[in-house]
């Protein structure tokens, strides 16, 4: 069982972020706004388009980037670079360097970096606007102790079902079915308590976030329900997480 790992800020959210341009109809900060059914679109293609972050006087460390599907950087060069003056003349260094192999997730981690300057580039010419949904420059939270017991894990279907009065039941598909986790931590430390609280700060109940969930996989979730601790001990407390996938 792998360590669930939660992904919960992202610093093209908390800085200042510009782009090469944008598509007025399809606007820049739809890159950080947590809705990854909605897409930012450059105005023009060519190479070396960027979307670039300043988180001014207060950086936080990053060390994955995630982009989810509905992009269009298949077949493109891509970086991430981050650069000590944010003038990008020659003294930024590539964090990343790929070749987009797909149009599926995109999930990659480095060494982790506290910078101020980050910068999304495509090195590459497309043959039209590049588009994307999100661009979540984030740090991993691993839990201390991880889940091992009451696990829950399952799907949950978003149909609409109705009884007439004869008894007959009508069933209707209104979407696509949504992984859902519900994940029971026993006895945790303080300094896990203390994690997951600045999870929860940044969060607010409002901002969805990603998770690596028990078995490995990424998913890109709201919680359903307060983070509540229950004292077990002085200093150990119990707390459960309702997880559903956003879509």
């Amino acid at each position: 069982m792998a360590n669930v790992t939660i992904c919960y800020r992202n610093i093209f959210e908390t800085g200042t972020t510009t782009s090469t341009d944008e598509n007025t109809s399809y606007p820049l900060y739809r890159t950080y706004d947590r809705d990854i059914g909605k897409l930012f679109k450059f105005n023009t293609h060519g190479a070396n388009l960027y979307v670039k972050v300043n988180q001014g006087a207060s950086s936080y460390q990053v060390s994955r980037l995630i982009i989810p599907v509905g992009h269009t950087l298949n077949g493109l060069n891509l970086k991430l670079q981050y650069s000590t003056t944010g003038a990008y003349g020659g003294e930024q260094v590539d964090a990343l360097s790929w070749a987009q192999a797909d149009a599926l997730v995109i999930n990659k981690t480095f060494a982790a970096q506290t910078k101020q300057y980050w910068r999304f580039l495509i090195t590459s010419d497309p043959a039209a606007p590049p588009e994307m949904p999100e661009i979540y420059l984030t740090d991993d939270y691993v839990f201390e102790e991880n889940v091992s017991i009451d696990v829950v894990e399952g799907t949950q279907r978003n149909v609409k079902r109705e009884e007439t009065l004869s008894g007959r039941v009508r069933k209707i598909k209104l979407g696509y079915p949504r992984e859902a986790r519900n994940y029971s931590l026993r006895a945790i430390t303080a300094a896990q308590k203390t994690n997951i609280e600045a999870w929860e700060t940044v969060y607010d109940g409002t901002k969805d976030f990603y998770i690596l969930d028990h078995n490995g996989d990424l998913l890109f979730c709201e919680n359903l329900t307060d983070i509540e601790f229950r004292y077990v001990t002085s200093i150990l407390t119990n707390v459960e997480m309702d997880l559903l996938q956003v879509l």
